[in-house]
C-alpha cells in the first residue's frame, strides 16, 4: 500500500518551500501525494498550476489518515498524521517561525543554525532535541546548485541584456508601514526612470484586500509597466532573484536568501514597522526577533530617493563591496545550501521506513 503524504499550504508562496519535494517525491510510485491548503485550496494550487494532483479540502482531510503531513506554516493542527513535519515558510529576523506552534510537530526541518538557536533560547529546547533536523531550505537550492539559467531567464522575461537588473521585493503589507506602504509608488517610480531592468515582485499578501481601505496593488502596478519595468507575479521568487544584479527591500526575509548570491542590497529604513514588530514581542513577553540588526550590514540603508538612486547606481558599480558580509550573513541562515533538498527526501524516508530511490 503507498505511503500517504499531505502537504499543507496557506498561500502560493508557500507551494515554493515544498516544491523541490514535491518533484522529487512525485517520481516514486510507492508515494501517494495530497495537497490541502487553508482556504480556496484549488484556487490557491490552480495559480500553481497544480491541476493533475490529488487536491483536498482541509475539511475533507480531518477524515483521513496519512503517514505524514509536511507543512511550511501552522494551520493544520490535526493530529491525524503518524509523523508531521515542520519545513517553515522562510527565515527572517522577524522570527514568525520560531512559533510555539512549531514544538507540537514531530520534527522540525531547521533552515540553519541560526533558526535551532532561535529555537533553544525562545524555548528552552535542548540542543539534541530529538525534532530537530539540520536540513536547510530547499526552496533556495536552484540559488547556488546551477539549475537555473540565468540567460533563458532574462529571454523568457524580454528584457534586455545590456542592462544591469534590479529587483524590489518588499516585506508583506501590515496594519503598519512597510516600505510599499510608506512610498511603494515613489520606490517604484525612482528605479522605474533609470537605466536599469526593473522587476517588482511583491508579496502575495499585497495583492489581497485584506481590509476595506488596503490598496489594491494589482491596479496601481499596472501604470508603472513599461519597456524597463516587469511586474512578477510568479509565486516563486528564486529565478528573479538569481538574474538580479542588485536587491531593494525593506525587512524582508528575501534579504537573507539573496545574501546566497552575494550581490548589492539596498534597504529602505522602516522605523515604525521595526517599532510595531518590537512592540507586538513586549506583548506577547517573548524576544524572539533581531530587529536591531535585521540585515543592516549586507546593505545600504536609505530613507530617501534621492539617496536611494544613488545607492543603486553605487552598488552597481561597486558590487564587491559588502561581500564578506553578505556571504557570513547567509552561512548564519542556511545549512549547506543547494544540497537541502537532498537531506530532505533522505530524511523523509527514512522517517516512512521507506528505501530511497
Amino acid at each position: 500500500m503507498a505511503k500517504k503524504i499531505l502537504f499543507c499550504a496557506s498561500s502560493p508562496m508557500n507551494y515554493a518551500m515544498f516544491k523541490p519535494i514535491h518533484e522529487r517525491l512525485k517520481r516514486d510510485e510507492r508515494i501517494e501525494l495530497w495537497f490541502t491548503a487553508n482556504h480556496k485550496v484549488k484556487e490557491l494550487y490552480n495559480t500553481i498550476g497544480l491541476n493533475d494532483e490529488k487536491i483536498i479540502y482541509k475539511t475533507l482531510t480531518y477524515f483521513r489518515h496519512y503517514d505524514m503531513c509536511i507543512c511550511p506554516s501552522f494551520f493544520y493542527e490535526r493530529k491525524n498524521a503518524d509523523i508531521r513535519v515542520q519545513i517553515f515558510h522562510g527565515v527572517s529576523l522577524k522570527n514568525r517561525a520560531v512559533h510555539k506552534k512549531a514544538l507540537e510537530y514531530d520534527r522540525l526541518f531547521l533552515a540553519g543554525e541560526y533558526m535551532k538557536r532561535k529555537f533553544m533560547e525562545t524555548w528552552g529546547l535542548a540542543e539534541d532535541d530529538e525534532r530537530f533536523e539540520m536540513i536547510g531550505m530547499p526552496k533556495v537550492d536552484p540559488l547556488v546548485n546551477g539549475s537555473l539559467d540565468r540567460e533563458e531567464i532574462k529571454k523568457d522575461l524580454r528584457i534586455d541584456n545590456h542592462l544591469p537588473t534590479v529587483i524590489y521585493a518588499p516585506t508583506r503589507p501590515s496594519i503598519t508601514s512597510s516600505s510599499l506602504q510608506m512610498v511603494g509608488e515613489q520606490i517604484i517610480n525612482t528605479i522605474a526612470d533609470m537605466e536599469v531592468n526593473f522587476l517588482i515582485k511583491l508579496h502575495d499578501r499585497a495583492y489581497k484586500q485584506w481590509r476595506r481601505k488596503s490598496e489594491d496593488w494589482k491596479q496601481k502596478l499596472a501604470k508603472f509597466e513599461k519597456s524597463n519595468v516587469r511586474i512578477i507575479e510568479d509565486y516563486n521568487i528564486i529565478p528573479y532573484l538569481f538574474i538580479s544584479d542588485l536587491l531593494v527591500s525593506d525587512i524582508s526575509s528575501v534579504i537573507n536568501e539573496f545574501c546566497l548570491v552575494d550581490r548589492p542590497i539596498v534597504l529602505y529604513d522602516v522605523p515604525r514597522l521595526i517599532r510595531f514588530h518590537k512592540k507586538k514581542e513586549l506583548g506577547r513577553g517573548l524576544k524572539t526577533s533581531d530587529l536591531e540588526d535585521w540585515g543592516r550590514d549586507t546593505g545600504v540603508i536609505v530613507n530617501d530617493m534621492d539617496s536611494l538612486r544613488k545607492a543603486i547606481q553605487h552598488g552597481l558599480e561597486h558590487p564587491d563591496e559588502k561581500s564578506e558580509v553578505r556571504r557570513s550573513f547567509a552561512q548564519r541562515f542556511f545549512y549547506k545550501p543547494g544540497t537541502a533538498t537532498d537531506r530532505a527526501i533522505e530524511k523523509i524516508y527514512q522517517l516512512l521506513n521507506l528505501p530511497v530511490l
